[in-house]
């Protein structure tokens, strides 16, 4: 089982990633920022913030964001980016999401999308945006649902199963973020108030299960670590099995497949 609170696996797909999952988590970190009800000129936290889908958003709706990541390979690519869109009012930094190179009472909001979740420390992940917001200020952690509300990412955790009989069939984790209650739970014991938490589907459309694999491989970080371990041959081969898996799984193509996200919002006592 890929390890993803650790940066290796990220640093690899950090380029796929960029160009094949982008597209979806830039409509649920839109879904996010207007449901956190950010506003031009607040000073925000994008914490696990990748190669920056809601980081570039949240500069485009003129806030100013301190983006912060492990990976330096995401953050050279966040980098790239805003050059190439001489984006202002965003700095960044290199480092943990559980101890966070940032002052006490120093943002108007705190963002982890699909990050927190990873940590290997939960609470102090929540505790870390606790201590840098000010007070009155907006948290908002999002997870995936669970993979019956993710028909997208079922297939890939099915395909990948398929592939490396290693692997347990991927089961849903009660304890997990992708228990709603569970997250409202979580942000409450770190001391948030007016806890709530939305649910956000939406749907991609694939041309053809070719179109689908090759979206899920260069995009997944767990996928990037098996194919680390394979010969140019071998990933061929398995890339040929993934596709011929898909389409009994997903077909027939084009489809279109959703995805399930509970986005918590709380917010830092006013005293």
């Amino acid at each position: 089982m890929t390890d993803l609170s650790n940066v290796d696996p990220w640093d690899r797909v950090a380029d796929g990633y960029e160009t094949s999952a982008r597209p979806v988590f830039a409509e649920f970190a839109d879904a996010a920022m207007h449901i956190a009800n950010v506003q031009p000129g607040q000073s925000v936290a994008d914490i696990a913030c990748g190669p920056g889908t809601l980081t570039s958003l949240l500069a485009e709706r003129g806030a100013r964001v301190c983006a912060i990541d492990f990976s330096p390979r995401m953050l050279r690519i966040l980098e790239t980016n805003l050059a190439r869109d001489d984006t202002d009012g965003v700095s960044i930094h290199h480092g943990d999401g559980q101890a966070l190179p940032f002052a006490e009472d120093q943002f108007d909001a705190a963002f982890s999308l699909f990050g927190l979740m990873f940590f290997p420390d939960r609470p102090k992940g929540y505790a870390e945006m606790f201590r840098t917001l000010r007070k009155g200020g907006t948290a908002c952690v999002s997870s995936w649902a669970r993979l019956s509300l993710c028909p997208l990412f079922d297939v890939m955790a099915q395909t990948m199963t398929r592939l490396d009989p290693s692997r347990r069939p991927p089961t849903y984790d009660i304890g997990s973020l992708e228990n709603p209650d569970v997250l409202a739970a979580e942000m409450r014991a770190a001391g948030f108030v007016d806890v709530t938490v939305h649910r956000a589907e939406r749907e991609f459309g694939f041309s053809s299960a070719e179109h689908l694999w090759h979206g899920l491989a260069n995009g997944s970080a767990p996928i990037a670590a098996m194919r680390s371990r394979l010969s140019p041959a071998a990933w061929e081969k398995l890339c040929e099995d993934a596709i011929r898996f898909i389409i009994s799984q997903a077909g027939p193509f084009p489809t279109n497949l959703g995805a399930t996200a509970w986005i918590g919002i709380g917010r830092k006592p006013e005293q």
